[in-house]
């Protein structure tokens, strides 16, 4: 997907101007480690459809349980699925993640994916997008949080967000517009401040527009007055 040279420039600008307000508003931030890309990938498939709390202590449980890889592959799946239990579809991920390190060990001879920092930032996200139920955001988290590679995951606060700012049409893909217009310089920063603003400003049933340090970049505010008028 290319944007027209126009509207990607215009977009581009509006980016910049967005990622600098709230860079004001959060402060500025540098890039850490959150760990071995496998095990930042375990931690993000457990996130799914779950909050942080419940997804920590799910990821407590299996470490607690489960010390290592191989006793993970090793044990019936009924076990690793009640030690997630409380992160939510617990079966299916218990299911995925096993599949996943068997077939990391079979290709790679050892529960390792370190030999993704050796690879570009497109062939790193291939090389996760063929395990099974790892999708762009999950693919990017690895990739933005662990190997501190150029990518913007977008997460359910991001995806709202930059739709009601009008950077992403419904009918988009929001990592594909997101990773175009994004510069590789501000993308784990702005990452981590969009979800942030999601949290504490524009949040899913009742944005706080009036809070809001970017609603004059925002078409979203006019478009709800006027459903409500």
């Amino acid at each position: 997907m290319r944007l027209s040279m126009l509207r990607a420039m215009t977009m581009r600008e509006k980016i910049l101007q967005i990622a600098q307000r709230l860079e004001k508003r959060f402060g500025k931030l540098r890039w850490r480690s959150h760990g071995d890309p496998l095990d930042v990938l375990i931690l993000t498939i457990l996130s799914q459809n779950t909050n942080d709390q419940n997804r920590d202590r799910a990821y407590e449980s299996l470490k607690k349980k489960f010390p290592t890889y191989e006793s993970i592959v090793r044990a019936p799946t009924a076990r690793v699925a009640e030690a997630i239990k409380v992160g939510g579809l617990h079966r299916q991920k218990a299911k995925r993640i096993q599949e996943i390190l068997k077939r990391i060990k079979r290709e790679r001879g050892d529960y390792d994916l370190s030999y993704l920092k050796d690879l570009s930032t497109d062939a790193a996200v291939e090389e996760l997008l063929k395990f099974e139920g790892v999708g762009k955001k999950t693919a990017g988290v690895v990739l933005t949080f662990s190997l501190n590679k150029p990518y913007f995951p977008v997460d359910t606060h991001i995806h709202r967000i930059t739709q009601r700012l009008g950077l992403v049409k419904q009918s988009q893909d929001p990592h594909d517009v997101m990773n175009e217009l994004v510069p590789d310089r501000l993308k784990y920063q702005l990452h981590l401040h969009l979800i942030w603003h999601g949290r504490q400003t524009c949040k899913a049933r009742k944005p706080l527009c009036e809070q809001c340090v970017i609603a004059d970049l925002c078409p979203y505010p006019k478009r709800s007055r006027r459903s409500t008028s």
